[in-house]
């Protein structure tokens, strides 16, 4: 009896061949190499997953000893704590998702040079992973605001939809940074440099209109950041400015030209990655 022999042809290097519709039929890879970075993350500590959330929290003291220094209002009307804690939780699962997504596809060279998957699982698996940090800080920023006796608005329901515009910027930035680090090494040296300074120039330790001159501002909107950032402190704490259309609209252009983007620069290396990693 004759055995049928399938052959399958893998053609990687454009939208097509980096296998969007076949990421569907991946999912599950994905959710289980996300579970497998967190486990990895917190393997053999004694503090598990509160070291997800003991970066924000110092940082935040950090910065609210040091704008009490200065004696400037870098929050306007809103109380400090809640408010960059809001913004350095957000920060943090953007910044983590970059840097464990950016190194995702030499981290993982073994595995891809035995077996097939779309590639574009490791870097999404990396972004996904950075949630259960993030829903982890949330916990305490809910306890936070209920010490300071903060009621969230109605505008609570649009949360999840500045949250989900952080995850299409993280990992739209990390195709770009996933591809180029499987060129260049060098990369992963300055990408930690990159995101301190980043924070600096995102509205994490205050608010865009406490700070920021207005003249600027049409620049300083550019940055994807400073909507997600600003839209989750305005659905979760009273009193906090609402972000302007025009803040809206640029992060998600400049959001979606990133990704598509990253999307074809990340086909176009997929081709020679295994050779290089």
């Amino acid at each position: 009896m004759q055995r049928e022999v399938y052959t399958y042809d893998i053609e990687p290097g454009n939208l097509r061949g980096l296998g969007i519709k076949e990421l569907w039929h991946y999912r599950h890879l994905a959710g289980l190499l996300a579970w497998r970075n967190v486990r990895i993350r917190y393997k053999q500590t004694v503090l598990g997953m509160a070291w997800g959330v003991l970066a924000p929290i110092a940082y935040t003291v950090i910065f609210l000893l040091l704008f009490r220094l200065m004696s400037v209002r870098a929050a306007g009307d809103l109380p400090y704590v809640p408010a960059v804690f809001t913004g350095m939780i957000l920060w943090q699962f953007f910044s983590r998702g970059l840097a464990d997504a950016g190194t995702s596809l030499t981290a993982n060279a073994n595995l891809i040079t035995k077996v097939y998957f779309p590639r574009l699982v490791l870097p999404l698996a990396s972004v996904l992973s950075g949630l259960a940090d993030f829903v982890v800080a949330l916990v305490l920023l809910a306890a936070l605001m209920t010490w300071y006796g903060i009621v969230p608005p109605v505008q609570i329901v649009a949360a999840p939809l500045f949250v989900l515009l952080t995850v299409v910027v993280t990992l739209a930035g990390s195709l770009w940074l996933a591809a180029m680090d499987g060129m260049f090494r060098d990369l992963r040296h300055a990408v930690p440099l990159l995101l301190q300074l980043g924070m600096f120039v995102s509205p994490v330790a205050y608010t865009t209109w406490a700070i920021v001159p207005e003249r600027w501002r049409w620049l300083y909107e550019i940055n994807p950041m400073v909507a997600c950032i600003e839209g989750l402190r305005w659905s979760l704490l009273p009193g906090a400015t609402a972000p302007t259309l025009s803040m809206v609209l640029k992060a998600v252009v400049v959001t979606l030209v990133l990704l598509a983007g990253g999307l074809l620069f990340f086909a176009r290396v997929e081709r020679t990655v295994v050779d290089r990693v």
